[in-house]
């Protein structure tokens, strides 16, 4: 008899136990959903050719390739080069390039 009460006992306790453990979910592994990444246009103003991220490539025949057509850029197909940092700071190391080209046509 005490060895009935001794089993019922322990499997009261081990219910117990059970039942208040929480219940840790395993950590999966979520896909990232949003990504932040800045790049920077760094515009030529007549001094600065050497770090300017873009060039005119093409231009009306009033323009010239070192500026923009006056007025409204219209006209001019300029490509870019961008860096891609991962911070706000101009001067963070760039983790890739962003390569684009606009058509001004307004």
């Amino acid at each position: 008899m005490a060895a009935k009460a001794q089993t019922t006992a322990l499997f009261l306790c081990l219910l117990i136990y059970i039942s208040t453990t929480s219940d840790h979910k395993p950590r999966s592994c979520q896909p990232c959903k949003e990504l932040v990444f800045y790049f920077r246009d760094i515009l030529y103003n007549g001094y600065n050719y050497q770090n300017a991220s873009y060039a005119v490539v093409g231009s009306p025949k009033w323009g010239n390739k070192t500026a923009w057509a006056q007025p409204f850029a219209f006209g001019d197909l300029v490509v870019f080069d961008d860096p891609i940092t991962l911070d706000n700071n101009l001067h963070s190391p760039p983790i890739g390039r962003v390569q684009r080209m606009y058509v001004y046509a307004q």
